[in-house]
């Protein structure tokens, strides 16, 4: 059972023809802008896949083209437009992270590794590119590796969240609850918590075996179901 659910729990841690002229893909840029914002994403779509074509090697065109796909989850048309966004532009963080994203939302978690190394290698001072490779590991089933990767992104930036909430939720599905929650407690119980973080944290609680902490991290969502999903958690994450 545990096998099954750890998937779903780091769910819960996208042809050109003829080119023209730089001209038009700043027009096609424009138009997309657009409609994206009187509501039109078919439209502001097609208008930034014909901007990307017009000029290939322009990375933001490239990049926008992409985060459009991705924002439609269309996971394989993407991961090809970050690819040439990062071809055009190395040194785009966000093209490389994209790419990495994109193919890890769309299933290839070993080439999302891939990407995420070469991301490291070309911005080796970003913990943004650490954090996602640690995500890409977990997903393979690689905790010891992926929380490394989580305590290279957190010496790099001590207060990068996502890196903290990812190694927390790591040492958990890997059966170290207490250590999983010394390390998010006292980022979860902040006033400004996020509810990913509380709900990890209810998780390392109840991986531990604290079901009624657990229970107490989940009751502002779940309410009178909370202690039965803590219970069902505990169970879970138990194993076999």
């Amino acid at each position: 059972m545990r096998k099954t659910l750890i998937p779903a729990f780091l769910s819960a841690a996208l042809g050109a023809c003829g080119a023209t002229g730089g001209g038009d893909a700043d027009q096609q840029a424009r138009i997309a802008s657009a409609a994206m914002a009187t509501g039109n994403p078919s439209a502001a779509l097609a208008a930034s896949a014909h901007a990307a074509a017009a000029s290939p090697r322009d990375g933001a065109a490239q990049l926008r083209h992409a985060e459009m796909l991705a924002a439609g989850a269309r996971w394989d048309e993407a991961v090809q437009a970050y690819a040439r966004a990062v071809q055009a532009d190395g040194a785009s963080r966000a093209a490389r992270l994209g790419l990495g994203r994109a193919r890890l939302r769309g299933g290839d978690a070993a080439g999302a590794e891939a990407a995420f190394r070469e991301a490291i290698a070309a911005l080796p001072r970003d913990p943004g590119a650490q954090s996602g490779l640690g995500v890409a590991l977990d997903h393979q089933g690689r905790h010891a590796e992926a929380q490394a990767a989580y305590r290279a992104a957190l010496e790099l930036d001590a207060a990068h969240a996502g890196a903290r909430t990812n190694l927390a939720l790591s040492l958990t599905l890997s059966g170290q609850g207490a250590e999983a929650v010394r390390t998010l407690e006292g980022v979860a119980r902040a006033p400004q918590a996020t509810p990913r973080q509380r709900h990890n944290l209810a998780l390392a609680y109840a991986a531990s075996g604290d079901a009624p902490r657990a229970a107490e991290m989940m009751a502002p969502e779940l309410g009178d179901n909370s202690r039965e999903a803590a219970a069902a958690w505990r169970l879970a994450l138990a194993g076999p």
